[in-house]
């Protein structure tokens, strides 16, 4: 069955003498791999239509004793420009994509994720974003964080953070892996509601805590698999511990 989505193009690479394969994220959350015959050719009809990062309106089919299908039409969306001649923000965009494409079971809503995350970043915005793609992933994947109240007790007293407990925690909770958490409570949640400008109010001490917290709760909770984003982003205040 021939099928037609939008979808954002993860990854591509060389196939054979003149095509490619590309990995692409569906509208549906589906990860789906494609040959596109041809394109490597000068006068191919997909031109720059399947570059990765790009969101594109796809059209192609998959027999169903098959894993990879063929690709008959792309027409291209939104190539997110402005992202593209920055590189920092680019390397931003890949460690996207390599969620998109590496985390485990993709649930429902990571398209929609990945579209804004990748809008965010063509509007100039930078690890504010990548904090705010994680924090909606957790809630995707169902181990978002606990900010708000205590997460042994209820006590919407808190003043520490715990990942491996999940969250906040307040004084009569903390236990000796608890680290002050203080005012980055609001500034997290703030960035988790996608209210990204509070970022260009907070120190660069309170922005590389934002950043260590969000990753480090990431790679325990998501698992060992979300390290591979050390190699990929700008960033040199992740922890380069493994």
């Amino acid at each position: 069955m021939i099928k037609r989505k939008d979808a954002i193009v993860l990854r591509s690479f060389d196939y054979r003498n003149s095509s490619k394969i590309i990995h692409i994220l569906t509208q549906d959350s589906k990860r789906i791999s494609l040959v596109a015959k041809g394109a490597r050719r000068t006068n191919s009809q997909f031109g720059g239509d399947i570059e990765p990062l790009n969101l594109s309106q796809v059209v192609y089919y998959i027999k169903p004793d098959r894993d990879i299908g063929i690709l008959k039409e792309a027409t291209m969306i939104e190539p997110y420009l402005s992202l593209k001649n920055d590189l920092y923000r680019l390397n931003i965009g890949w460690g996207f994509a390599c969620v998109g494409e590496k985390i485990p079971d993709p649930q429902d809503g990571l398209f929609g994720l990945e579209k804004r995350s990748l809008t965010f970043l063509d509007r100039g915005f930078k690890e504010e974003v990548f904090v705010y793609f994680l924090l909606s992933l957790f809630h995707l994947s169902g181990v978002s964080p606990k900010l708000n109240s205590c997460v042994c007790c209820g006590s919407r007293d808190v003043e520490f953070f715990n990942i491996r407990k999940g969250g906040a925690q307040c004084a009569n909770c903390m236990g000796k892996d608890s680290f002050p958490f203080g005012d980055l409570q609001e500034l997290m949640n703030d960035l988790r509601k996608g209210r990204l400008r509070v970022w260009e109010e907070i120190n660069e001490s309170k922005k590389g805590k934002i950043l260590q917290i969000t990753f480090k709760y990431g790679v325990y909770h998501l698992g060992d698999w979300l390290n591979r984003l050390r190699d990929i982003l700008p960033f040199d205040i992740i922890p380069n511990e493994r």
